[in-house]
């Protein structure tokens, strides 16, 4: 006979549930602060240049350095500090207005809600 331990109380029937846990959007995704994603911005690009240098970043121009002016000025509350970029990124390596519109594009992309969704949807608890 196999030794090990008795329960004084044996568990209560249970019923089966489901092994799959969904996952919602609740408003504290609403509440991202716009700056929450910056430093790890400033490090992707400035890891790409680094690991690209002299080549696309550099040779990146704008035909109508006005269209950059109003792109950052409607999105001027998401946009990335150019001291923050200047830092990490020499204006050798990329022009200084592209590195920040690469940056201030990918914070807009972190920070909608459609696409936190997605990327919790993706993680879901199975």
């Amino acid at each position: 006979m196999k030794k090990g331990f008795l329960l004084t109380n044996p568990a209560s029937k249970t019923t089966e549930t489901s092994s799959t846990t969904k996952v919602t959007p609740t408003t504290a995704l609403k509440s991202i602060p716009s700056d929450r994603f910056h430093n790890v911005i400033v490090d992707f690009i400035s890891g790409l240049i680094k690991r690209n240098p002299s080549s696309i970043f550099n040779s990146i121009i704008t035909t109508d350095p006005s269209a950059i002016d109003e792109f950052f000025s409607t999105y001027k509350e998401q946009m990335v500090p150019m001291d923050k970029l200047s830092r990490n990124i020499h204006k050798d390596d990329c022009f200084p207005i592209i590195a920040q519109f690469l940056a201030t594009f990918l914070n807009l992309f972190l920070l909608d809600d459609k696409n936190q969704e997605i990327f919790l949807m993706d993680s879901k608890i199975r």
